[in-house]
């Protein structure tokens, strides 16, 4: 819900959008799923709690970006929607707009969709390969594209990257990596200075993975790119796999 209430009078809505932050550019919300392995009905109900405290405090003007990490898509990654941001009742005054009706699209024109649209890129199903990485340098473009707008990458995965470079065999170190063609295709200017938060699930193969590995590897690869908070973007999805 929104700090926003539908029953207060001009005196509540004042009090209620008193400290309504003002001025903040807008964010491009870029928000990778790889559930090429499945996820359980707890880890989509964590998720999309997470995913929501983002869009209630995204300022005015922001946009989420969903991609899809598939293996039929072209490159491994297709793009599945695009959900701006209305104005905010707290945004908006009875001069020059309708506060009481921003408020009522709140959720049909923005949240629900964001839901249904997050429901359905996690429900896709068992997926041949996981192309993260070309999929976080296809977000990437949307940072660049925006121009002003802060970008801010949310990777939702096991971070067990698998095309062009398998990681169920070995995960390499950085600067191994950074020595393949892979990495000439998939860095990207467009996460420099980009917030990121990776919103981790367990491993498939619980017990064969070196999560200390995984976990230095793409610290590292976000740092090389630039990206900002990288030491505490990780955080574990609640929920075991299906």
């Amino acid at each position: 819900m929104s700090a926003f209430s539908l029953s207060a009078g001009c005196a509540g809505e004042r009090d209620e959008c008193a400290d309504w932050p003002t001025g903040l550019p807008p964010r491009v919300i870029a928000v990778v799923v790889d559930a090429t392995d499945g996820l359980s009905g707890a880890q989509r109900a964590d998720i999309w709690t997470r995913i929501r405290g983002v869009a209630e405090r995204a300022p005015a003007g922001s946009a989420f970006h969903l991609f899809e990490v598939r293996s039929e898509a072209p490159g491994g990654v297709r793009e599945a929607a695009r959900i701006g941001r209305p104005p905010h009742p707290c945004e908006v005054s009875h001069w020059s707009d309708n506060p009481d009706q921003r408020a009522a699209q709140w959720a049909p024109l923005y949240l629900r969709p964001l839901r249904d649209a997050l429901g359905s890129v996690s429900r896709a199903g068992p997926s041949g390969s996981s192309a993260i990485l070309q999929a976080v340098q296809a977000a990437a473009r949307r940072f660049v594209e925006s121009g002003e707008a802060q970008g801010h990458l949310i990777l939702i995965s096991d971070l067990m990257h698998n095309v062009g470079v398998d990681f169920y065999r070995r995960i390499p170190e950085l600067d191994e990596f950074r020595a393949s063609s892979l990495y000439r295709e998939v860095r990207s200017r467009g996460l420099n200075g980009a917030a990121l938060t990776v919103l981790q699930l367990p491993p498939r193969r619980e017990g064969l993975v070196d999560e200390a590995a995984l976990r230095r590897f793409w610290a590292d690869y976000f740092t090389d790119q630039g990206m900002a908070g990288v030491d505490a973007a990780f955080l574990p999805v609640e929920g075991a796999r299906p």
